[in-house]
């Protein structure tokens, strides 16, 4: 059973940086982003293409990834948010779930169908105790949720930039009429948002063979936890990732891994029912 919480939370944590990646995006503009997953599919090639195709060290692979997910951002922003603001917010929920697509199409022409594997940034033996095997990745994988969700945090709370991030997302309009740089803020938003997206990918991408396919489903599971943490609460969504994870461990060790990716949305519609605002959800009036 130790080994089944490590796995689930390890899997969790990759669900978690998801959804901190769509609510840094969700939280500036009130858009939720359905690219989310092919974002993190793209990362997860960039990373393979420097480190294994072009075998630079992992630290330079990292570096480049996370540069190229920052200018994928804003492209992104460019093509997908700016074009569309001011319009109903399903038009731009539409386009994002369209330029998802194009994004799997786009890597399965650049890098074919064939799964890929990306070695691991971090190397050395497991650790072994009472029977439980913790590998590095997998402490790799928590030592990154932890130090990211703490430089969020540091963000939003203490810099002047994450300042002017909330209270673009509390009104937009207000904050350009009291000359906040709104568009600079957003491009930050977005750029930082995928940024995490790639990080998942690196991550995820030494667990689970690399393939054009797998962000649509991880995709989703950021948006589910986000939904169970309660939309918009980081805290929350970290919470919900890791629980999700110990849900589809659990559900397919002892229940059925055929219904695997089922889990996830009877978790979510059974907090729904329970906590229709999510597990730590405000209500608008609360929101500050």
């Amino acid at each position: 059973m130790g080994q089944l919480v490590v796995n689930g939370l390890a899997l969790g944590s990759i669900y978690a940086l998801v959804a901190l990646g769509l609510l840094l995006i969700f939280n500036t503009v009130q858009i939720v982003n359905f690219a989310q997953g092919q974002l993190l599919m793209l990362g997860a090639f960039i990373g393979i293409s420097c480190a294994v195709t072009h075998e630079l060290p992992m630290a330079a692979s990292w570096a480049i990834t996370m540069a190229a997910m920052a200018l994928v951002g804003v492209v992104f922003m460019t093509l997908v948010y700016f074009p569309l603001r001011g319009r109903p917010a399903f038009l731009v929920i539409l386009t994002t779930i369209a330029m998802g697509i194009v994004l799997e199409n786009l890597a399965l022409i650049i890098w074919g169908p064939l799964p890929v594997s990306l070695p691991s940034p971090v190397s050395g033996p497991p650790l072994r105790f009472a029977g439980i095997v913790v590998s590095m990745h997998q402490l790799f994988i928590f030592a990154t949720l932890a130090v990211i969700l703490l430089l969020q945090f540091l963000f939003l709370t203490r810099t002047r930039f994450g300042i002017l991030m909330q209270a673009t997302a509390q009104d937009l309009h207000t904050a350009r009429l009291v000359g906040i740089p709104v568009n600079r803020t957003i491009a930050v938003a977005f750029a930082l948002g995928t940024v995490l997206s790639g990080i998942a990918g690196l991550l995820v991408a030494p667990i689970f063979l690399a393939e054009p396919t797998m962000g649509g489903s991880l995709g989703l599971k950021g948006f589910v936890v986000s939904v169970i943490g309660g939309f918009g609460n980081l805290p929350g969504a970290v919470i919900g990732g890791l629980f999700l994870g110990l849900i589809e461990t659990f559900g397919a060790r002892y229940i059925s891994s055929n219904f695997r990716d089922a889990y996830a949305f009877i978790v979510m519609i059974t907090v729904l029912i329970a906590w229709p605002r999510g597990l730590f959800g405000e209500k608008s009036s609360e929101k500050v």
